[in-house]
């Protein structure tokens, strides 16, 4: 889809200028309607304009959520990539643009039906002649390019199931849009017709049906809201994490408490809860031992200090680490004298593992309530002194 939007935005600026072209025309050039002089009205120009756009618009984010949901539902794993998008903020614009387009669409298309019954010759309006043709050939190219990327992606190995539903949406479109604008422009509006109503009541059912998938498959507002809250934690986690790992380089211990990292000079205050606005959990498992390396004149790291950052949350987070670089199975090794009986330590537990949004790592999975994530500061994070 994204392919596609650069055309969509030239295309749409051809509106434009078409639309400002009939404008002019409309004020000057007059037509012989039977028994009386009548013009374009300019009125007739925009309503025709906002009709192209917000049609080109509604279809290009319908098929946008549509595509969306397919992905999201049949998961194909060749199509990981480093950055995840948490929060589906492609969906959402989606949804919010046809929430908004649609209904003008709609509206838009009856209060120029309703005219034309009243004003038989706009039938035949030029206006709305070029209108409908640019936005049939706008829609068909939009749907062409949209389907030449489809195939293009499933040449290259996309599941054949995805191929085939993103296929179906494509052709469900086009051939409705085809049809009413056909019927459309052959619509004897002398007589009354419940094809428009019908027509209508099927289109608006198919996209408050696409709607629901895809707020069922990203998540409700209130959900959105709830892994924004669980991404806060873990950031606020991370943060507090490094600055214990520095405090450790600086005082070669671990802090007994979180209080003690506020530090008013540098402008940190430790971080709480965003909504309950209660201090993480701490725990001390065990502080570091040194010994003094007389050739280098350095201390180093015996054995490895280890600590728990907790939180409280609300989503589950699980997330595996395709696409990441890290080899989780190559273990790290720690000096003799681990006091909490650790020999191997795993790189899932090491202090400098950041957390970011988009975060694929599978170092910060978490379930729904409390979750203690072990921290362990090794001699490769210790500078010496």
């Amino acid at each position: 889809m994204i392919t596609v939007i650069p055309i969509i935005m030239l295309l749409m600026f051809l509106f434009i200028v078409v639309g400002i072209g009939f404008l002019i025309y409309s004020f000057t050039i007059k037509k012989n309607i039977m028994n009386g002089e009548i013009k374009t009205k300019a009125l007739d120009v925009f309503v025709y304009l906002g009709i192209a756009i917000s049609l080109v618009w509604s279809v290009v984010n319908l098929l946008q959520i549509i595509f969306s949901a397919i992905d999201r539902k049949f998961v194909d794993v060749l199509n990981a990539t480093m950055y995840l998008d948490t929060y589906n903020s492609d969906v959402r614009f989606a949804i919010a643009s046809l929430v908004v387009m649609y209904p003008i669409y709609l509206g838009l298309s009856w209060y120029v039906a309703n005219d034309i019954q009243k004003f038989l010759y706009k039938r035949d309006l030029l206006i709305r002649k070029v209108m409908v043709y640019i936005t049939l050939f706008v829609t068909v190219c939009t749907l062409i390019g949209t389907l030449v990327s489809l195939i293009y992606t499933y040449l290259g190995g996309e599941l054949s199931v995805r191929f085939e539903l993103k296929a179906l949406a494509i052709f469900v479109v086009a051939l409705s849009l085809f049809a009413y604008y056909l019927y459309s422009m052959k619509r004897d509006y002398s007589k009354k017709s419940n094809v428009p109503l019908i027509l209508s009541i099927v289109v608006s059912t198919a996209v408050v049906v696409s709607l629901v998938w895809s707020v069922s498959i990203i998540g409700t507002p209130s959900q959105m809201r709830a892994k924004r809250l669980d991404s806060t934690r873990l950031s606020d986690i991370s943060r507090i994490q490094q600055e214990v790992l520095s405090r450790v380089n600086m005082t070669d211990k671990i802090p007994a408490e979180l209080s003690e990292l506020n530090n008013a000079f540098q402008g940190y205050a430790i971080p709480v809860d965003p909504v309950t606005k209660e201090a993480y959990g701490y725990n001390v498992i065990q502080q570091p031992t040194f010994k003094m390396n007389y050739v280098t004149n350095k201390k180093e790291l015996v054995t490895p200090a280890i600590f728990e950052l907790c939180a409280t949350f609300e989503t589950v987070r699980n997330v595996d680490a395709r696409g990441m670089s890290i080899n989780a199975s190559e273990p790290m090794k720690v000096g003799v004298g681990g006091g909490v009986g650790i020999g191997v330590m795993d790189i899932q537990y090491s202090a400098m593992n950041y957390y970011y949004e988009g975060d694929q790592s599978p170092f910060w999975n978490h379930e729904v309530g409390e979750k203690c994530f072990k921290r362990i500061i090794s001699s490769e994070m210790y500078y010496g002194r």
